[in-house]
């Protein structure tokens, strides 16, 4: 299958009908049947749109046209079957996928009450397709013109050259007129077989076949197509026109058809008749005449081989050129076409119920009962029209661009004010009649008002007013008359000119209309719509922070439903005065609002402004909207029509992991691996009316419990979803309209992995209970032989712990390098030492050592030397002092001894037996030529309240002792 993007429309080939009538809206119909063709509006009121190759056809020449009841539109060409979907064209060839010999597609028919729709063409083929599933068919003779199936479900082929095949419900078959080519085939309300062949119509009936009507010279001949009318009477395509059985036999249905070759025929649902042709297009015969539309007003082509009328009542037309659409748009729009003077269009207004005056860059025209009509100039020349405002019930005053203002009445323009006599300026773009009786102009020179009596009154920046320029003018229900210029708002109040501020952080500048209200007037300003409150006396804005798509907005008015309809140069936004006030009210409210361009029937989206008005609403709905291409007009009715249509929806394809799913029928689950990571889901609301407008929302049942708002997004992707059943589901509507879900939901089963289904589990679990049991078992067994081995290794781990327990007191208690005590050892057994004497009043005497220069030694022989110089003098020292005496190293080169019962002559004197010995001491088996001294400093306890106090009295004698020159002891005393 393949999916190709469908083209923009061409703009040039807006529809620009001109109407061309045959016996000027004749005829045969009578006079009184107009009344009930209210419904019935002219072709130039549809709008128009073409398809061809480049917008994804396979072929230009549409054969046959159908609408499948799952709401698709299938075309038949030469190189295939094209299925649209409102965007997309999907094509269909010959294949095993529809069992098709050859791809020229020449018939497509679609059984009133069977889901299905036979297709058939070249070289015989014939297929059914009914629920997304192709049923190929026992092929015939030669190429099939058109296959029929009857109400007894027989099934009739008209054959090129091979005449008339049946296949009867019962499976006998016949073959009649097989020298002949068969075109078509119908059956009428009485259950009679008509077929058009090329030697004329013929009438089948219990076995047999003949002529219908073999004396009549356009029946005997070639009779190309056959169609029912309203009364289910027979109506033949000739090459002489259309004729129509009666009880009484044939006539013809149009005088003006007689010449034509009659390709196709279609009976709509307004029973309007339209008829294609062979070379000169498309007409219809309704109840307000015959009309006809060929390729000079925007058909692609003139041959016409196909027509349908679809379910929302677009008419759909098969040419040797493409595919052509007419639709009821929500906007008409007339132009030059028309009888328009010009398309540029500055301003309209509705005088009543039956008219509408409408100024144009090119003149003024009237529009009557759907016709244009001019309003001839005074001037002799066509005058550039403005500003439009009712004087009275009888005239109407018209702004000019160059000439003042024109009075119209009674069907004539005849001048009445201008620069010659008093108005500043002749270019005036805002007339207002105010409730007073006096008339407001606003011209490019300033405001000017006119009295009752004549009199004019003359405002501009002198008298207040922000600028000189006048774009629009409105009046309050306070009388006020509010003025727009290029720079600024005013309003006018008892005389006297009061300018509007806006707030700053709106950014406008200047406004171009008004719309009075009862609580405030609503502006259309250069920075979205904006609304002056009477109580408050604040103004708000409403821009493109609350949603509006445009800065600038020409004009803002209110219809009866209180719908809110806005222009700019990007096309016409529709929404609701609720939403408005909510946006007002809740600054971060996002406004909801519809946008219309050209794809709804505008032929541009250029709505102009600066002039007044250039949007007017009547009292019955009606609006009128002053474009750069034409007068557009729409209803909220028109709106609520299309609105109301039942969309049908679809789901198209699924794919998973961008791979499509080729088995989806849409029954039945599909069932999705445990690997795949994106599941995608296209789908398609069938509606033709206004495609782009289509609004979706999804939801998956099983992954989220409420619907997913898609906008016009047709695609809606899922990832990583886990095992487990879900339930996709898709609906969709026209703006406002009902939603209509698809009929059956699609299943998707997600697979778990191995690992996560619930057998692997049970297994997991039971092979775990297993594993712990036969675990326990050798364990217990282990334990049972090792028993011993681990009391023994219990045993020799206890002797182990203890002597390492030995080893880690040793350690904690002596200097890893001398072999001497640490100081943690030393404060603890002197602080124990301390007590005790202080208790037991026996003396106590603590020396530090420290050996002199050291860093010398270091420096000049190395650290290890240094190690060596350490560990020797601490074996001199150690082995130097009485055996109740205790030494250690203190830090580094520094160590401490602590004498007990020894008073200070008693410790100096041993300590000079520690100095001398170690100054003698030869070093020199450590390194050659080293020679240590020392110095220490010695305290008593006698001095020192507690033992920190005494350490630091002999570390102030040792520092004394190393300012003397060091190699010395030093007592401390007081002093």
């Amino acid at each position: 299958m393949t999916n190709l993007a469908l083209s923009k429309e061409h703009p040039v080939k807006y529809f620009s009908f001109s109407l061309f009538l045959f016996s000027a809206i004749v005829s045969s119909l009578p006079t009184s049947s107009l009344a009930r063709a209210s419904d019935i509006v002219p072709l130039f009121r549809y709008f128009p749109q073409t398809w061809n190759t480049q917008s994804g056809l396979p072929h230009n020449s549409i054969n046959a046209l159908a609408q499948t009841s799952d709401g698709y539109i299938w075309a038949g060409t030469w190189e295939g079957l094209a299925r649209y979907n409102g965007a997309t064209f999907d094509i269909y060839t010959r294949g095993e996928n529809t069992g098709l010999p050859d791809s020229g597609i020449r018939s497509l028919f679609t059984p009133p009450k069977n889901n299905e729709m036979l297709v058939a063409g070249s070289r015989g083929g014939f297929t059914v397709l009914k629920d997304r599933r192709w049923n190929a068919q026992k092929p015939a003779s030669s190429m099939i013109n058109h296959a029929f199936e009857s109400s007894d479900n027989s099934v009739w082929l008209a054959l090129e050259d091979a005449g008339l095949e049946v296949r009867f419900s019962d499976g006998s078959e016949s073959r009649y007129l097989t020298h002949t080519s068969a075109y078509r085939v119908i059956e009428d309300k009485d259950k009679r077989i008509w077929v058009a062949t090329n030697i004329g119509l013929y009438l089948y009936s219990e076995g047999k076949i003949e002529l219908a009507s073999p004396t009549h010279e356009a029946l005997a001949g070639p009779t190309f197509t056959l169609a029912l009318d309203q009364s289910g009477r027979v109506l033949v395509g000739t090459e002489q026109g259309v004729w129509r059985h009666t009880a009484i036999g044939f006539s013809v249905l149009h005088s003006g058809l007689v010449n034509e070759s009659v390709s196709s025929i279609l009976l709509d649902s307004q029973n309007s008749i339209w008829i294609g042709t062979i070379n000169h297009g498309v007409y219809r015969l309704s109840q307000i005449g015959l009309e006809k539309l060929d390729a000079k007003v925007g058909l692609p082509n003139n041959r016409i081989f196909s027509l349908l009328e679809d379910v929302e009542g677009t008419v759909w037309v098969g040419t040797n050129g493409g595919l052509f659409s007419l639709r009821r748009a929500p906007f008409t729009t007339f132009t030059k076409d028309q009888g328009l003077s010009g398309d540029y269009i500055r301003a309209v207004l509705e005088v009543d119920d039956n008219s509408v005056l409408v100024g144009s860059s090119s003149g003024l025209d009237i529009l009557k009962n759907e016709k244009f009509q001019s309003v001839s100039s005074p001037l002799g020349r066509p005058i550039s029209i403005l500003s439009l405002a009712n004087r009275d019930s009888q005239s109407v005053l018209v702004g000019t661009y160059t000439d003042g203002v024109l009075l119209y009445r009674d069907g004539e323009l005849i001048p009445f004010l201008d620069r010659s006599n008093g108005l500043p300026s002749n270019e005036v773009r805002a007339i207002l009649k105010a409730k007073d009786g006096r008339i407001w102009f606003g011209t490019a020179q300033g405001l000017t008002s006119q009295s009752l009596d004549g009199s004019l009154l003359h405002y501009n920046e002198n008298d207040g007013l922000p600028a000189h320029f006048i774009m629009g003018l409105a009046e309050d229900r306070f009388g006020r008359i509010w003025i727009a210029t290029g720079m600024g708002v005013a309003y006018i109040e008892s005389s006297v000119v009061h300018n509007l501020t806006f707030p700053e952080t709106s950014d406008a500048q200047y406004a171009f209309s008004f719309h009075a209200d009862t609580d405030g007037i609503w502006m259309a300003t250069d920075r979205g719509v904006a609304c002056f409150n009477f109580a408050s006396q604040a103004v708000t804005f409403i821009g493109k922070s609350q949603g509006l798509p445009v800065d600038k907005v020409f004009a803002i008015g209110f219809d009866q439903r209180g719908n809110a309809w806005i222009t700019s140069n990007q096309g016409v936004f529709l929404t609701s005065r609720e939403d408005l006030l909510a946006s007002i009210n809740r600054s971060k409210s996002q406004l909801r609002l519809e946008h219309f361009k050209e794809e709804d029937g505008l032929k541009s989206r250029q709505i102009n402004g600066g002039s007044q008005p250039s949007l007017f609403i009547s009292e019955s709905d009606n609006v009128w909207l002053a474009s750069a291409k034409g007068l557009a007009n729409t209803t909220s009715q028109s709106l609520a029509r299309i609105n109301s249509f039942s969309i049908p929806v679809t789901i198209e394809e699924v794919q998973l992991d961008g791979h499509v799913v080729s088995s989806f029928k849409g029954d039945g689950p599909i069932i999705v691996s445990p690997d795949t990571k994106r599941i995608t889901f296209k789908y398609a609301g069938l509606g033709y009316a206004m495609p782009s407008r289509i609004e979706y929302q999804t939801i998956l049942e099983g992954y989220n419990d409420s619907w997913s708002a898609r906008g016009q997004v047709r695609i809606a992707e899922y990832t990583n979803l886990s095992p487990n059943n879900y339930f996709f589901k898709v609906r969709a509507r026209y703006p406002d309209g009902d939603w209509q879900e698809v009929d059956v939901p699609l299943v998707l089963s997600v697979q778990p992995r191995f690992t996560q289904t619930y057998i692997f589990k049970i297994v997991i679990v039971i092979t775990l209970c297993g594993l712990i049991w036969l675990a326990f078992r050798l364990r217990f067994h282990h334990l049972k032989r090792t028993e011993s081995i681990l009391r023994k290794r219990v045993s020799e781990q206890t002797k182990s712990l203890e002597l390492q327990t030995r080893q880690f007191e040793y350690q904690a208690t002596h200097d890893e390098l001398t072999g001497i005590a640490n100081r943690r050892a030393f404060d603890k057994h002197a602080l124990d030492l301390f007590r005790l004497a202080k208790t037991s009043s026996y003396s106590l005497c603590l020396a530090i050592i420290d050996i002199d220069h050291f860093k010398q030694v270091n420096d000049c022989y190395s650290h290890m030397v240094g190690d060596q110089v350490i560990k020797e003098v601490a074996s001199l020292i150690a082995n130097s002092i009485p055996h109740d005496a205790l030494c250690a190293r203190w830090g580094g080169e520094e160590f401490t001894i602590l004498l007990s019962r020894h008073d200070t002559d008693q410790a100096l004197d041993q300590l000079e037996s520690i100095r001398r010995k170690i100054k003698k001491h030869d070093f020199g088996y450590i390194a050659n030529n080293l020679t240590i001294t020392v110095s220490a400093g010695l305290a008593d306890i006698n001095l020192a309240s507690d033992y920190d106090r005494l350490l630091n009295h002999a570390d102030q004698a040792l520092y004394y002792a190393k300012q003397q020159g060091r190699d010395q002891v030093v007592v401390y005393k007081h002093s």
